[in-house]
């Protein structure tokens, strides 16, 4: 059995921030792209049939194309992430899922409250305040992406695939 998660896609930033993301994220040495995570963990892709397929394009396509900007960086105890501006479009997008999805809240229900983001550098014993001035100086200009759609992805063989996609309105 696999997870999958559903996630808007921001290419727009990989010039700045993708070999940052290739030594220091592991999620990108997987193959997945730089993203703002809606739901994670998500169905068994195998399980996610026509009527899921159906629901969750319905829900997506409810939200109207949005576009981000992204100048602001961000800490976890052991994450250096990228914050989008507004958060309020991509905040309202996880609630719509997960409510039209219970069994799946957002990081398994781990937190109260979900921050979206885009994940620059991930691992215990980073020393993420030495790449804060870098990512910083890469993002001197903001970066502006369009978000029309929403990525499933799902692992194969321990590596990231896009599935399918929904377009938003």
């Amino acid at each position: 059995m696999s997870s999958s998660g559903l996630v808007l896609l921001v290419p727009e930033l990989e010039p700045a921030i993708g070999d940052l993301r290739a030594q220091h994220d592991p999620a990108a040495r997987q193959g997945m792209p730089a993203h703002i995570t809606v739901l994670y963990p998500f169905m068994d892709p195998v399980k996610l049939g026509p009527t899921q397929r159906g629901r969750l394009a319905e829900v997506v396509r409810s939200f109207a194309a949005f576009d981000l900007s992204f100048s602001r960086i961000g800490r976890f105890p052991e994450v250096l992430w990228l914050a989008p501006d507004p958060v309020e479009p991509i905040v309202q997008m996880v609630r719509a899922i997960a409510a039209a999805f219970p069994d799946y809240p957002p990081y398994a229900g781990q937190f109260d409250t979900v921050i979206p983001h885009v994940t620059v550098a991930h691992g215990d014993g980073l020393d993420l305040g030495a790449l804060e001035p870098e990512v910083r100086r890469r993002l001197a200009s903001p970066v502006v992406q369009r978000v029309d759609g929403a990525s499933l992805f799902t692992t194969v063989r321990r590596k990231w695939r896009e599935v399918d996609r929904f377009l938003l309105a």
